[in-house]
């Protein structure tokens, strides 16, 4: 009787082992599956993040940031010296060298164009300072507010714009310069009176095409 119940306790002990072992098993794979799961999901973020934002992406990013910063430094550096000069002379004045040193090829090909053309009819073109946006009056304008508008750099010809006030006496005068890198640098290819939208490079081209201005 009693080696009955020693044999009967013995299977049981194996059974309650085996049953323990088969439990600690689905864990510790349980454990496993989750924790490859878990690694999954994070590698899975990890990826989708880094896709985002790519090393070329940043790389242009970067480059457009660095190229408006040449661009503002470049116009600012202008009118830095036409207001040098305007000092000089006692005000604004008309200065065909700094459209020669500072304006595209394109730019000073078309002014070339109207003096030309105003000297052939007797009739002016200009009667106001394009740089300064101001009538030649002797008045010493200043500049300020400069800033970037917009940079191309994925066209062929690259492109840019700078917006700045020309303020003169107690009135002011949105402006705006359009820019094109010729040469390994940025000229000015055109100039915007916003006060009252005169586009000078549309109204050159009208007035070589027209016996007078439109």
């Amino acid at each position: 009787m009693i080696s009955n119940r020693i044999v009967l306790l013995s299977k049981l002990g194996i059974i309650k082992t085996a049953f323990w072992g088969m439990m600690l098993a689905v864990l510790t794979t349980g454990c496993h599956d989750r924790s490859n799961q878990s690694n999954q999901v994070v590698t899975t973020v990890e990826e989708d993040t880094v896709s985002l934002v790519t090393p070329d992406s940043l790389t242009s990013e970067m480059s457009e940031e660095a190229e408006r910063g040449v661009v503002l430094n470049q116009v600012k550096n202008i009118y830095r010296l036409l207001r040098a000069e305007y000092m000089i002379r006692g005000g604004s004045y008309e200065n065909e060298l700094f459209d020669k040193v500072f304006c595209s090829k394109s730019w000073n090909n078309l002014l070339m164009t109207v003096r030309y053309k105003e000297e052939q009819t007797g009739t002016l073109f200009f009667e106001i300072d394009h740089w300064s946006m101001t009538r030649y009056s002797g008045t010493l304008p200043s500049f300020d507010e400069f800033e970037v508008e917009y940079v191309d750099l994925l066209s062929p010809v690259k492109r840019a714009s700078v917006t700045f006030t020309v303020y003169e006496d107690d009135t002011y005068t949105p402006a705006r310069v359009d820019l094109v890198y010729e040469d390994g640098r940025w000229v000015i290819d055109n100039f915007h009176n916003l006060k009252y939208m005169i586009d000078v490079r549309s109204a050159m081209w009208n007035y070589v095409a027209h016996p007078y201005i439109i």
